[in-house]
């Protein structure tokens, strides 16, 4: 007696009964919370529904179910961190939390992709590392403007550099450098005491500006085996103007503010020569 063929599923005709099932659920714990009262049933409905999505997509090779589960579950959690009663968090960290359980499902699409496709997509780590720094400044900042400029922009150059870098992307690597001194440089300039009026302030931002140069330089080693010059021009007249700007608005500590950009720009090219030895790009 021969064996009987195995039954193949069709992940589509399956698709519904899944939405069935979580209709289901969420009915039900509305239902049983009315009588229940607990406080978090309603809340775990998302994280759950998110699961059986993450589920659902590792069974049935689907990025698309992996996505949606990923951002559900996500912002699930994210929900119940907002919204429970049990834990005493003031309305801003709640928000911190929220976005960052919701930037941790992004997270989650990336880690888990290698399971669903061949091989693992790696776009979803920009909006989940731009929202994982909006959490943070919710989370540890007093959310002023320039504290979003840090953490946001800061934030932003840093994913676009770290993508750039791993990948060896040069035209990641120019805005991302650009990026992480841009924000830096708007808050220490604006955002702290360390420069005493508006004039020594905008040298002073200027100057920070100038090492986003610098560090496209550093980086450059990664992805090329010819010397990048180029920046060295926008850099430099960048960081003439910020210093001119700041010895005009603050002479008494001009040097010591020199000393310092001058110092960071030689360890930039320090580290570049290092990594010019090493030739480690490919």
């Amino acid at each position: 007696m021969s064996e009987m063929p195995p039954i193949r599923t069709n992940p589509r005709r399956e698709f519904p009964y899944i939405l069935g099932i979580g209709f289901i659920s969420v009915g039900l714990a509305i239902f049983l919370e009315q009588f229940l009262k607990t406080g978090w049933l309603v809340l775990v409905i998302l994280p759950i529904s998110g699961a059986v999505f993450l589920v659902e997509a590792n069974r049935t090779k689907k990025l698309g179910l992996l996505i949606a589960g990923g951002l559900i579950f996500g912002a699930g959690v994210g929900g119940f961190l907002f919204f429970s009663s049990s834990l005493s968090l003031s309305l801003e960290q709640r928000v911190g939390w929220l976005i960052l359980a919701f930037s941790a499902g992004w997270a989650l699409i990336t880690a888990s992709s290698g399971w669903v496709t061949s091989k693992r997509v790696w776009w979803p780590m920009i909006p989940g590392g731009i929202l994982f720094f909006v959490g943070l400044c919710f989370l540890i900042t007093p959310l002023r403007v320039v504290d979003f400029v840090l953490f946001v922009v800061g934030g932003v150059g840093l994913v676009l550099l770290t993508w750039g870098v791993f990948w060896r992307i040069f035209g990641l690597i120019i805005p991302g450098s650009l990026l992480v001194a841009i924000g830096p440089g708007i808050y220490f300039a604006w955002g702290t005491d360390m420069a005493v009026n508006a004039l020594s302030k905008t040298g002073m931002m200027i100057a920070i500006f100038a090492l986003g140069w610098g560090l496209i330089i550093l980086f450059s080693r990664v992805v090329t085996t010819k010397f990048i010059w180029w920046p060295l021009i926008p850099g430099g007249v960048m960081a003439v103007v910020g210093w001119g700007l700041y010895i005009g608005g603050d002479p008494g500590n001009a040097p010591s503010f020199i000393a310092n950009t001058g110092s960071i720009g030689l360890i930039i090219f320090g580290l570049y020569l290092l990594l010019l030895r090493k030739g480690i790009h490919h």
